[in-house]
Parts: C-alpha cells; sequence; structure tokens
C-alpha cells in the first residue's frame, strides 16, 4: 500500500513538473517543430459518462492526457525520489 501511495505521488508531482516544464517551452518556443513536438499527446482513460436516475444524477470519469513533457517530468521526479530514498 505504502509503494503504491509513492508510486501515485511520483506520477502527479512529475506529470505537475512536466506541465510546467511544457508550458516554460512553449513560451519560448512558441511556433515550429518543437512546439509541436511538445504539444503532441494520447488521451486515455474513461471519459464522464452520466447516470440519470430521476433522483440522483451521477458523472464519473477520469481522463489521462500525456504529452512528450508529461513523461519527462514523471521521469525526472522518478530519478529525484529514488536518490532520495537511497
Amino acid at each position: 500500500m505504502k509503494n503504491a501511495l509513492h508510486l501515485m505521488v511520483v506520477v502527479v508531482v512529475g506529470s505537475l513538473l512536466g506541465l510546467f516544464i511544457g508550458k516554460l517551452l512553449n513560451i519560448w518556443f512558441p511556433a515550429g517543430h518543437l512546439h509541436t513536438l511538445l504539444n503532441t499527446g494520447v488521451n486515455t482513460g474513461l471519459h464522464p459518462t452520466t447516470i440519470d436516475l430521476n433522483l440522483v444524477e451521477i458523472t464519473a470519469g477520469l481522463v489521462f492526457k500525456f504529452n512528450i513533457s508529461s513523461i519527462a517530468g514523471i521521469f525526472l521526479a522518478a530519478v529525484v525520489y529514488k536518490q532520495l530514498v537511497k
């Protein structure tokens, strides 16, 4: 359970770090091949679904959006985590 929580924290922190890196690089390089490469990604998961029972309406969904910068951020967070755990 503890390892799963650590993995989840590394993925979330890495994704946020990758998002920050991607936004920063998009500001520095607004057009061109690097911009296209950084913004190419994959959306995967369960798209929002609504269940209407007249008394209660439930909407649930979970979509992951991965791109090059978020994967690099996850890798960087995993390396930092590995160094801290030693």
